[in-house]
């Protein structure tokens, strides 16, 4: 196995994650379970994220790093559009609120509408894995 099939076997895997984080993602929106929601929507956002770098060699502990490496990597070279970026940078956000401030929520059609933005987010990153 190349290098290179190795790295493609670890993307494959991450976008896999990622894959099924949004899947929890709609099962909580169905249950009106928002604050989980974003955090899954963030998730898959994150591994699909981590994929597309993997994909290149590159690794990151940190998810300040990868959130880093997808706008300098990606977007500012017009890899991916500027509207991922936003979107992830959204999704970062809310997930930081939703996990950490003790009485945060969100309105149905915001979650809702972010579902969909998170999955054009996805369909674009899986161009960059395949």
């Amino acid at each position: 196995m190349t290098d290179q099939d190795c790295r493609d076997t670890i993307a494959r895997q991450w976008f896999q994650k990622a894959e099924d984080s949004f899947a929890e993602a709609v099962l909580l929106l169905r249950e009106d379970r928002l604050v989980g929601c974003i955090n899954r929507m963030y998730y898959s956002a994150f591994y699909a994220a981590s994929a597309v770098i993997a994909k290149e060699g590159k690794t990151y502990g940190k998810h300040s790093a990868v959130r880093a490496s997808l706008h300098r990597d990606f977007v500012k070279t017009n890899r991916l559009p500027q509207s991922s970026g936003k979107v992830y940078d959204k999704l970062f956000e809310d997930r930081q609120e939703g996990d950490y401030a003790p009485r945060t929520s969100f309105e149905r059609e915001d979650v809702e509408l972010l579902i969909g933005e998170t999955r054009e987010l996805l369909d674009s990153l899986k161009v960059l894995v395949d």
